[in-house]
């Protein structure tokens, strides 16, 4: 029977449901296709797709058709290396619970990252009947991702390239980061990961340090804290950290840092051990003669002024002596200086001898020592140690198997019997010496007033003097400075000279203490000036315009206000250019008050004059105050000069301070240049400029326009070459094999200088620089026996080859001194081979200046990394307020390389550019470097450097400037493969 109609209310009601289903299904729809994220809804009943929004064709790349008619479709859009993962997924979520991400490939090829999430779907008793899905697409997130994890990869790459340990610390002094160096020196010293790594607390591991260096360590731990607590901007500590096998120096810097009112800190150690071994080495060879080991007349001057202050303060007496060889150089010019240098450290040990512990003696110089006595209690006791001196010094001394005889002449001046002064008293031991030399020599004199007369003397040259101001009795003598490269005049010493109206032309050795004691020199100093402007600036007008001139300043103009105002109206009144005028000042003048005169010499830097040390080696000079001194030029003093030739020391000296000063990128000059063979050493260690009485004395300024007007260079014999054809020296007493192997190597296109023995080769070595030496090994005599000794200590560069006859081989190499046993060789090998011996010596020496041609560009680049690892520390402070949290240190890292002045280039494995930083960006300006090929953006000499897989040169860049590159591997613990490039400005 068929059911009735329902009635019409209950009709109305059922319409009304559906009304509002149709409604409630048709917002889902408008909601569901207007959503970014893929939607789509599976009915388990049926087992088929029943809904999926438009979104799905857009992130899958198929038709919602395919979908509704496969449930399945959607699995064959996902990358294959996903495909087993998501099929597990499914299988062990049918209903839903799916949480996966996975590649979506296009059926262009392209692909996108989707998030995919599945959740079932139930009605009111809690059934489910369905099963959602929501596909989000992540693709841009994950590629940011990617990039920020790149970049990342990059900087840390980048930090841990640096030559510094760096850790960040948080507000308690736990390590939450550290760069690869920092691990790296704990992993090879030994230490425990937890006691440096990340994680563990670092104030707490410095305090509780022990050992040699546990003061600094506790130190270090209450400067972290100070700088963490905000009670100081920063901490710096220069430390010693030795190694078993090696001594070792660090500086550590701390800095803050702050981020949401949480303070932590930046530590950073440098190793400064080269620096602080430099240090070492000019104070001992500022403060301690170097061939006594004796303090100098600088430290000897510091005790005594020392000394003097004490008993000043506290009561007592002091004693000074003066102490003279009597005859020593009659000793030196018949024996040599090898024998007198070992006359007067015998004469240094036996005075030593004679002294008590608390006594000093100092080496003056030359022949002169003096002796410091504090608080003797009688006169008789300085007459006791006088006595024993003499007497001492009396014995004879034997040298080389020969007695020889010397004896010393001593003043001695007592305080506060004779003065209060220092300067007083240095002078009337001085004057009671030579009373003691005019009584006869081998005694002692004390000061006594009847020595005044030579005071007085001094005091009627002083009126002399200041009448001499007056009356301008000054002239100025000019002596020439010359370029060891082209050999021409570069420029001139103003040296100032006293034409007395009855003593004619006086010592400046006599004036110029005076002048400096009276004040005086401050005038006639601004006179000199004025006058050495004008004479340059007329040589000028005359076409010589390159030329520079040099004016010493004195102690006293150095305190005087209106230097600098007198140095800018001398070159005003003449017109000549700032940078032709040159200011000479010593260098124990340079660092009496040295954070004053860096002041002035600033000022006057800004003129655009130039600045010279003079008299470099003879006093005392910090490395770090040389450094920030506004000097354009060294020079050697003449005392080094001297003996270079004679005194492997003094040749060292000469060398170590040419190397220092061109790594600090200043000119050297050196004085008192007396013989071709100074000028060859010179040359040969790459002097740039020398002066001396070889070249010229100084000469009135009509002489001095004659040597400019006569073109007077340097003999180009001895130049500095750019290509020179090899020097061999053959020291041979067998005058045929001389001439036979002589002539073979000039037809070898070898340059041969001939000498039948020992003396010869000495003199030979003397004058000019050799690449080969060939010598006999039998050279038995005594100046043969010299000659084997010294040739390697004058020319220790010089390829070494001794010939001895073939049945005599083991008794030569038994004989000779083991540094030259591996040089043997046997002469009667023949002609050819000998040449070839010789070559190859000549190749040793070649490579052995080329390594160290490489030692200096490493060194160079060393300073230069030492000086971005400083500014790198100014910069992290800079940055002290970004978050310290170890996920956020690489954002630091970032803006500290984008501040850098040094461009920084991060090239990966493949060549592309993946990293550069502002200063590298501003080299190449026209085209973007991340992203592109280093091949088609950088010059040969970099692409080069990165072929090699590091290394360091010179390059000019194509906009011109000039810069040193540097390039090295990333970190071992950087993620990106490659090498990193540091451009650093010359």
């Amino acid at each position: 029977m068929p059911k009735p109609p329902p009635a019409p209310r209950e009709t109305r009601g059922i319409e009304n449901v559906l009304t509002r289903l149709r409604q409630g299904e048709n917002r889902f729809v408008q909601l569901a296709d207007n959503i970014p994220e893929s939607f789509w809804l599976i009915d388990i009943a049926a087992r088929r797709v029943v809904y999926a929004n438009p979104a799905y064709a857009t992130h899958w790349g198929g038709s919602v058709e395919d979908l509704y008619r496969n449930r399945f479709d959607w699995l064959r859009f996902i990358h294959p290396d996903d495909l087993d993962r998501m099929r597990e997924a499914v299988r062990r979520n049918p209903r839903g619970g799916v949480n996966e991400v996975v590649r979506i490939v296009h059926p262009n090829g392209g692909e996108r990252w989707l998030h995919i999430r599945s959740f079932d779907m139930k009605d009111e008793q809690g059934n489910a009947h369905s099963v959602g899905g929501v596909g989000t697409d992540i693709t841009d997130l994950v590629l940011q991702r990617e990039a920020l994890r790149a970049s990342e990869a990059v900087q840390k790459g980048v930090l841990d390239a640096l030559p510094a340990h760096i850790a960040i610390l948080d507000a308690e002094g736990i390590i939450v980061a550290v760069n690869e160096p920092w691990s790296r020196f704990a992993a090879e010293n030994s230490h425990d990961p937890s006691s440096a790594g990340v994680g563990c607390n670092y104030i707490r591991v410095c305090e509780r340090s022990w050992g040699e260096s546990a003061e600094e360590a506790q130190d270090i731990a209450v400067g972290i804290r100070a700088v963490i607590d905000g009670l100081q901007h920063e901490f710096s500590l220069v430390y010693a950290c030795h190694s078993p096998t090696e001594k070792r120096w660090f500086r550590v810097l701390v800095t803050p840092l702050e981020a949401r009112g949480n303070r932590g800190a930046v530590v950073m150690h440098l190793n400064v051990t080269e620096t602080v071994e430099a240090q070492q080495r000019l104070t001992h060879l500022a403060h301690f003669d170097s061939l006594t080991g004796l303090p100098n007349r600088l430290l000897f001057r510091e005790r005594l002024k020392a000394a003097l202050a004490m008993v000043q303060r506290q009561g007592g007496r002091l004693a000074v002596m003066f102490i003279d060889l009597d005859r020593f150089k009659v000793v030196n010019d018949t024996l040599g200086h090898l024998a007198g240098d070992a006359l007067l450290q015998q004469v240094a040990a036996r005075i030593g001898g004679c002294l008590r512990a608390s006594d000093t003696v100092g080496r003056l110089g030359g022949d002169e020592f003096a002796v410091l006595v504090p608080d003797p209690e009688r006169e008789y006791d300085v007459t006791v140690v006088a006595r024993r001196l003499v007497d001492t010094l009396a014995q004879p001394i034997t040298l080389e198997g020969q007695e020889l005889f010397v004896s010393a002449s001593i003043g001695i001046t007592l305080y506060p019997d004779d003065c209060d002064d220092l300067e007083k008293l240095i002078r009337n031991a001085d004057t009671a010496m030579y009373r003691a030399k005019e009584l006869g020599r081998n005694n002692f004199q004390f000061f006594t007033a009847a020595m005044n007369a030579r005071v007085k003397e001094q005091l009627q040259l002083e009126t002399d003097l200041r009448r001499a101001v007056q009356r301008q009795e000054f002239i100025l003598h000019f002596q020439p400075k010359v370029s060891c490269s082209h050999g021409g005049i570069t420029g001139f010493e103003a040296l100032l000279r006293w034409q007395h109206p009855v003593r004619g032309l006086v010592s400046p050795m006599e004036f110029i203490p005076l002048l400096e004691e009276t004040g005086l020199i401050v005038p006639v100093g601004t006179w000199v000036l004025q006058q050495a402007c004008q004479q340059a600036a007329a040589w000028h007008l005359a076409g010589h315009g390159q030329l520079t001139v040099a004016v010493n300043l004195s102690a006293r103009q150095l305190q005087s206000e209106a230097l600098v105002q007198d140095v800018r109206q001398a070159l005003e009144d003449s017109g000549l250019p700032p940078q032709a005028l040159e200011l000479e000042l010593t260098e124990s003048l340079l660092m009496s008050h040295v954070e004053d005169n860096i002041a002035l010499l600033n000022r006057l830097k800004a003129m655009g004059v130039q600045l010279s040390v003079d008299d470099f080696g003879t006093g005392y000079s910090s490395l770090a105050y040389l450094k920030r001194l506004p000097l354009d030029t060294v020079k050697v003093d003449r005392a080094f000069v001297q003996d270079i030739t004679a005194d492997p020391g003094d040749a060292s000296i000469t060398r170590a301070v040419i190397t220092m000063a061109h790594n600090l990128r200043l000119k050297v000059v050196a004085e008192g240049v007396e013989t071709e063979g100074q000028i060859a050493l010179l040359v040969a260690n790459h002097c740039d400029e020398m002066q001396g009485y070889y070249f010229s004395r100084p000469v009135p300024a009509p002489e001095a326009l004659a040597l400019l007007d006569k073109g007077r260079v340097l003999p180009g014999r001895l130049r500095a070459r750019g290509v020179q054809v090899p020097t061999v020296l053959l020291v041979l007493t067998a005058p045929a094999l001389r001439l036979t192997l002589g002539r073979a190597l000039e037809e070898a296109n070898l340059r041969v200088l001939l000498a039948g023995g020992g003396e010869e080769g000495l003199a030979a070595l003397a004058c000019q620089r050799v690449d080969a030496i060939v010598a006999d090994a039998g050279l038995t005599d005594s100046a043969g026996q010299a000659f084997l000794e010294r040739a390697g200590q004058l020319q220790p560069e010089a390829g070494f080859l001794l010939l001895s006859s073939a049945d005599n081989m083991a008794a030569a190499a038994a004989e000779l001194p083991p540094h030259l046993a591996g040089h043997l060789l046997s002469r009667d090998v023949g002609t050819e081979v000998l040449v070839a011996g010789v070559l190859e010596a000549l190749r040793q020496h070649s490579l052995l200046l080329e390594n160290q041609r490489l030692t200096q560009e490493v060194h160079s680049a060393g300073l230069e990394l030492s000086r971005l690892g400083q500014e790198l520390e100014s910069l992290l402070a800079s940055h002290a307020r970004q978050e310290i949290r170890p996920q956020q240190a690489t954002g630091i890292a970032h803006e500290v390389l984008q501040e850098l002045p040094a461009a920084v280039l991060g090239v990966d494995a493949s060549g592309m550019v993946a990293y550069a930083n502002a200063a590298a960006e501003r080299l190449w300006p026209a085209c973007g470097l991340i992203g592109n090929e280093s091949a088609d953006l950088l010059p040969p000499e970099l692409l080069a450097l990165l072929q090699a897989g590091g290394g360091s040169r010179e390059i000019t860049l194509n906009q011109g400037g000039r810069c040193r590159a540097l390039c090295q591997p990333f970190g071992n613990d950087a993620k990106t493969r490659g090498h990193l490039l540091l451009l650093l400005p010359l």
